[in-house]
C-alpha cells in the first residue's frame, strides 16, 4: 500500500455490510473455520489467518501518478523546415516491388553453392512436374491414392474422386 495522497479522505467510510449478511458471507467464504479444519491462506506469525476484503475503497487506493507519455516527435513536430508534400504520407508509397521477372533466367544451386543445370534443379515426379516450369517447393513428396486401403466410405468419396484428376501419378485401379 502506498503512502501517496489517497483516491479520497480518510475520513470516508466504506461501505460494509448488515451484521447478518456479513456473518453469511463470512460461512459460505468459509472464513470462519472450525477448530480441526486448517485456516485458509497463508497464517500470520500468530498463527491465524484472516479474512482479507476484496473490495476496492477510494480511501485504500492511491491516486494515479503516472506521468504522460513522452513520445519521441516525428516529422510534423519540425519547427521550420516543415513542408506539407514531406510530411504527406501518401507520397511515401511505393509501387511494390517486382518478386521475379519472366525474362530473367534463374540460376540454381546446391546448398553448397554448387550451381546445377535446370533439368537437375527441377523436384519432378516420375514422370512431369505438375507442368510447372518452376522447381516444386518442398522435398517432392508424392501423393497416390490407393483405394485398396482405404475404408469403404473414403472410396465412396466423391472428392477423392474429385481430387484425382490432379493426381498425374494415378494409375488406373
Amino acid at each position: 500500500m502506498s503512502y501517496a495522497k489517497k483516491i479520497a479522505d480518510a475520513t470516508v467510510q466504506n461501505r460494509t455490510q448488515t451484521p447478518f449478511f456479513s456473518w453469511l458471507r463470512n460461512k459460505l467464504l468459509a472464513v470462519d473455520r472450525q477448530k480441526i479444519t486448517p485456516p485458509t491462506g497463508v497464517p500470520r506469525a500468530d498463527g491465524k489467518s484472516v479474512y482479507h476484503n476484496p473490495s476496492r475503497y477510494p480511501n485504500t487506493q492511491s491516486a494515479r501518478t503516472t506521468e504522460p507519455v513522452n513520445l519521441p516527435g516525428g516529422v510534423h513536430n519540425k519547427l521550420a523546415a516543415n513542408y506539407y508534400l514531406d510530411r504527406d504520407g501518401r507520397r511515401s508509397v511505393l509501387p511494390p516491388p517486382a518478386l521475379y521477372s519472366t525474362e530473367a533466367n534463374p540460376s540454381f544451386a546446391k546448398t553448397t553453392g554448387e550451381p546445377l543445370a535446370p533439368a537437375e534443379a527441377y523436384s519432378k515426379g516420375p514422370g512431369e512436374n505438375f507442368g510447372l516450369q518452376a522447381p516444386t517447393p518442398g522435398f517432392g513428396a508424392e501423393w497416390s491414392r490407393s483405394k485398396n486401403t482405404e475404408l469403404k466410405t473414403q472410396q465412396e468419396t466423391q472428392e477423392f474422386v474429385y481430387f484425382e484428376r490432379f493426381d498425374c501419378y494415378a494409375k488406373s485401379t
